[in-house]
């Protein structure tokens, strides 16, 4: 099969999950309570939701920053921003769930090289990004059951984690490099070599890892002013272990950037959570619908840029 077919097939796969989903939900919830919550949202807290969730993707753009500085020194904060902006817009509009980082990680090695570590970077921040997310997850559903101790106890094995990572760091650079060049080993030295020296500069891991947990905060915390721009009937307590979840289902290669089935997990979730699940599910399109308003911003960055290298040097 060739590869423009097999992608073609990826594509038309999600379109279906994304539509089936959707469409089976739609019949699972009251439609005229969902279209009346979305028409009648608070303007001054959707806004506020909206600002904060442009707060986290600065914030995110920092944490990549600190990754791509590892190898690229010359590289600015502002370009980086700019890049990964761009990278938020086609995410919202590419029908991929990595269609953005394929954009920003291309804008970044045009100007720089080194595509094998642009790559790399990406894969670092995103999955970082991610294990944060859930992070903020566990730690609110410990709280939720009443496990402070258990709480405390996560966020000191984060610690002793962190603290683990980058003693060892260095001994485990010197291992990888001394891995023949070629071969699969030769492949992975290239992948997780970066990584290894990112954690040996302790400094710098630490402000990544800052970033990215401001970043995860942000996205997350945008999400109490949803619930009260649309009225809804839920806890806001409760965004702190619904998000990061939907995060985790948003990730997953099966629909069209979790449309759908992030949809049919708030249904599911609903009961369990004593909730009404036209509330859930219209506080999941909600916080979809801000977070793709906002990365139309991304555009402006990406059109820039285009502009500029169309211009003729002098």
């Amino acid at each position: 099969m060739k590869p423009k077919t097999k992608q073609r097939l990826k594509l038309a796969g999600k379109i279906a999950v994304t539509t089936v989903f959707l469409a089976v939900v739609s019949r699972l919830i009251d439609l005229d309570v969902l279209t009346d919550r979305l028409r009648h949202a608070a303007l001054g807290p959707l806004i506020t939701a909206g600002l904060i969730f442009a707060l986290s993707g600065f914030a995110g753009a920092a944490s990549w920053f600190c990754v791509l500085r590892t190898r690229l020194p010359q590289i600015t904060y502002r370009e980086t921003a700019a890049c990964h902006w761009s990278g938020m817009f086609f995410n919202s509009f590419l029908p991929t769930n990595v269609g953005g980082d394929v954009v920003k990680g291309y804008r970044v090695a045009r100007g720089h090289g080194q595509i094998g570590f642009v790559v790399t970077s990406l894969l670092v921040d995103r999955t970082v990004n991610l294990g944060l997310l859930v992070c903020i997850g566990v730690f609110a559903l410990l709280l939720k059951l009443g496990q402070a101790l258990g709480a405390v106890a996560f966020l000191v094995a984060l610690g002793a984690l962190f603290l683990l990572l980058s003693l060892g760091a260095r001994r485990l650079t010197e291992w990888i490099r001394s891995w023949p060049p070629s071969g699969v080993r030769g492949r992975l030295a290239t992948l997780l070599e970066p990584v290894a020296e990112l954690m040996a500069a302790r400094r710098r891991f630490a402000l990544m890892l800052a970033a990215a947990g401001a970043s995860q905060f942000l996205k997350t915390w945008q999400n109490v002013f949803l619930i009260q721009a649309l009225n809804l009937d839920i806890p806001s307590a409760c965004v702190w272990y619904v998000i990061p979840l939907f995060g985790i289902v948003s990730a997953l290669p099966i629909s069209i950037g979790g449309l759908g089935v992030r949809e049919a997990v708030a249904h599911h979730l609903s009961a369990p959570l004593g909730m009404d699940n036209t509330h859930l599910v219209a506080f999941s399109l909600a916080s979809q619908f801000i977070v793709t308003v906002v990365n139309m911003f991304g555009a402006l960055p990406f059109l820039f840029s285009k502009r500029n290298a169309s211009k003729p040097s002098i």
